[in-house]
């Protein structure tokens, strides 16, 4: 049995449907007037797909630009040096440093060994006493019923 994406039922048959142009794994009743692209049914385990269920660990920190360019400057390396040392293109990592796009695993990996600055930091989640399922995936449902819950309490005080 898999969860819904969307509102967390398990549920032993999924449907792949394409929802405002995501595609995502949802039960039949989160379903209704979407575009399904596939049904897949769980209790086989061959049909499985594997990133269903994964959690991030691992996430950027904020303000990752102005930390590349700080321990780039430090070290005194021109932008196009460090682009040469780390096999990169040099617009590439200027995109990056204005935070105009976030840098993919391999390339975060190679600035916090090369500039020596931890770019990423382990997913803590979220501790909310009305949160999900404990060791449940949280789903969009999760999230939007968070928010309400934030913006209630906001009103309140």
């Amino acid at each position: 049995m898999e969860n819904c994406e969307i509102c967390g039922k398990e549920s032993g048959k999924l449907f792949l449907a394409q929802i405002e142009g995501a595609n995502m794994w949802v039960c039949g009743s989160c379903l209704t007037g979407k575009k399904v692209i596939k049904s897949v049914d769980f209790s086989k385990k061959e049909n499985r797909p594997q990133y269903i269920g994964k959690k991030e660990e691992e996430e950027i920190v904020e303000h990752f630009g102005e930390q590349i360019r700080k321990a780039r400057e430090r070290l005194g390396l021109p932008m196009k040096v460090l682009a040469e040392r780390i096999s990169e293109k040099e617009s590439t990592l200027i995109r990056i440093e204005k935070e105009k796009g976030q840098p993919t695993d391999a390339l975060r990996k190679k600035l916090e060994k090369e500039l020596g600055i931890k770019l990423a930091v382990k997913f803590e989640g979220n501790d909310m006493s009305s949160g999900p399922r404990k060791g449940a995936p949280i789903t969009l449902g999760d999230a939007a019923f968070s928010k309400e819950q934030m913006e209630k309490g906001e009103e309140g005080e």
